[in-house]
C-alpha cells in the first residue's frame, strides 16, 4: 500500500512535468520518467527524474554524453571534485567503470507532502547547474583541458 504523501508526491510530479511539457499521457502513477535530449543539447544525452516510494524521495539525474573513455576518466575526476567543492545543492559523478557521467540531485519528503514549488526549484537549480558547467565538462570529456 502506497503511502499517502507519495501518491501525492507521484501526482504532483506527473503535474509539474506535463506543465513544463516533460511529460504527455495520464500515468500519474508512474514511479520515473526519462526525458530525451537531443541536439542541439546535446552533451546532456537525457534527465531522469522519479520518485523512490520506499525512501520517499525525489532524485533528478542528468546523464551526459558521450561516455568517457578510460584514459581520460582521471581528468573528469578532477574537473567534476572542482565543481563539486562550490556546489550547494546536487553533484558530479563519473562510474569508472563504464565512464558515465551525470549530476544528482534529490528531495527527501519523508513524512511530509512534495510540493509543486519544491520540485519546481529542485529541477530549475539542478538544470541551472548542469548548463553551467557542460559545455566545460565536454571539452574536459572530449580530451581537451579543463579551464
Amino acid at each position: 500500500m502506497t503511502k499517502d504523501n507519495v501518491s501525492h508526491a507521484l501526482e504532483t510530479l506527473h503535474r509539474v512535468l506535463c506543465e513544463i511539457d516533460w511529460a504527455t499521457g495520464s500515468d500519474e502513477k508512474s514511479t520515473s520518467y526519462r526525458i530525451e535530449f537531443g541536439p542541439p543539447n546535446v552533451p546532456v544525452a537525457d534527465v531522469i527524474v522519479s520518485i523512490d516510494p520506499d525512501a520517499e524521495c525525489f532524485l533528478f539525474l542528468a546523464n551526459f554524453s558521450p561516455l568517457t573513455q578510460a584514459q581520460r576518466r582521471d581528468d573528469v575526476a578532477r574537473y567534476i571534485t572542482r565543481a563539486n567543492w562550490k556546489l550547494l545543492l546536487g553533484n558530479f559523478e563519473m562510474d569508472f567503470e563504464d565512464g558515465q557521467v551525470r549530476f544528482r540531485s534529490s528531495v527527501d519528503f519523508a513524512g511530509d507532502e512534495l510540493r509543486d514549488r519544491t520540485l519546481r526549484r529542485t529541477i530549475l537549480t539542478a538544470m541551472e547547474i548542469v548548463e553551467a558547467h557542460a559545455e566545460a565538462l565536454s571539452v574536459v570529456i572530449e580530451g581537451h583541458s579543463a579551464k
